[in-house]
């Protein structure tokens, strides 16, 4: 308990996490450093200001309050020196010293793939994400990705229609769903046993730099990251990076070579940086103990709702916008957007984009 309060103090002073490490490899518990005082090697990581913030939340109360906190908002938390902590996560470079984790904890020591892209994805993105998801699910692959639009959630939704084990890795707070568009995306990984982890505090709204941050930690837990489309500028090339980095493999889809949706995965093939795949047997054959043992796509459908009925009609005839749902409906926007959700993970339509919606 008491390395965990060293680390949540850490995070909850807000240091950056060159800082963290600083102070973690340079002292064993937060006591040492408040009793000594600030002088010595204190002063060459912290200055006189965020001194004296570590001293406050120390002594203040703050760390059982935020844990209090936690246990209302149903949010657990584990630190590096728990026992369910990931190897591959510690060994990384800049490993997080907390997660706050929703759901299945177990799922970090499984075999994870990673699957990473545009937000803004063709609908041959979001297919092959969903097709390569689906049956490295199938293979016990847990899949790992970050909640985001586009690639994303196709990958998420891949894994739940297999009844497979997925892991979101969010780059702002479990209270703080980011996009918002993915809430219910969110409950259903939980529902199904899955799992939602950040490095950051509940109630934190993700600012650029930790979609970054939040990158490394999938790559880390990952045995290999995979990229059905992405382009040059992608924030997904930096999970890239970070995989190639920590000595992960790299698996990429080639595109067409006139499409700047896949001018990043095809430049990975080019320069050699990662292995090019057509189908996800080609990833699985490169770890044991995994068999895709055939290229399934489709989920048997169950008898549909009215609602559901006009929205399958509605989109059989042309891909419609969910607005124009919303009105052929009747429905709320909240209780639509949940109805798509719990649609499109059973395989019966698709979500394009331009918040479109496709069969």
């Amino acid at each position: 308990m008491k390395k965990l309060e060293f680390y949540l103090t850490l995070v909850l002073c807000d240091f950056s996490l060159g800082k963290q490490k600083q102070i973690v490899t340079t002292f064993n518990s937060i006591n040492q450093i408040v009793t000594n005082g600030y002088k010595g090697e204190i002063t060459k990581i912290l200055n006189n200001q965020e001194y004296q913030k570590l001293v406050d939340v120390a002594t203040s109360g703050k760390i059982a309050q935020h844990l209090k906190g936690l246990e209302f908002s149903d949010i657990n938390v584990i630190c590096i020196d728990d026992a369910n902590y990931p190897q591959t996560l510690k060994n990384i470079a800049q490993p997080p010293y907390i997660l706050y984790y929703k759901g299945n904890i177990k799922l970090l020591n499984t075999d994870c793939i990673a699957i990473v892209g545009s937000r803004v994805c063709t609908r041959y993105g979001a297919e092959q994400a969903e097709k390569f998801a689906l049956n490295l699910a199938k293979a016990d692959f847990t899949i790992i990705s970050g909640l985001a639009e586009g690639i994303d959630t196709h990958a998420h939704i891949g894994a739940l229609k297999a009844k497979g084990k997925t892991i979101a890795v969010m780059a702002g707070g479990l209270n703080n769903i980011y996009p918002a568009i993915n809430t219910n995306l969110s409950k259903q990984i939980i529902q199904q046993d899955g799992l939602l982890i950040s490095e950051n505090v509940p109630a934190f709204i993700p600012k650029n730099y930790s979609f970054i941050q939040r990158n490394r930690i999938i790559a880390g837990l990952s045995l290999g990251v995979f990229s059905p489309e992405m382009g040059l500028k992608s924030g997904a090339m930096h999970t890239i990076n970070f995989a190639l980095d920590e000595g992960r493999q790299v698996f990429v889809l080639p595109g067409n070579v006139t499409s700047s949706a896949s001018a990043g995965t095809n430049e990975l093939i080019q320069n050699l940086q990662g292995a090019c795949v057509l189908k996800p047997q080609d990833i699985a054959q490169n770890f044991e103990g995994h068999l895709v043992k055939k290229d399934e796509t489709k989920i048997k459908q169950k008898q549909l709702t009215i609602e559901e009925q006009i929205v399958l009609d509605t989109l059989k005839i042309q891909d419609t916008h969910f607005d124009e749902l919303l009105k052929k409906t009747n429905l709320e926007a909240k209780k639509l957007n949940s109805l798509l959700t719990t649609m499109e993970i059973r395989g019966l339509i698709k979500k394009l984009t331009g918040n479109y919606f496709g069969v």
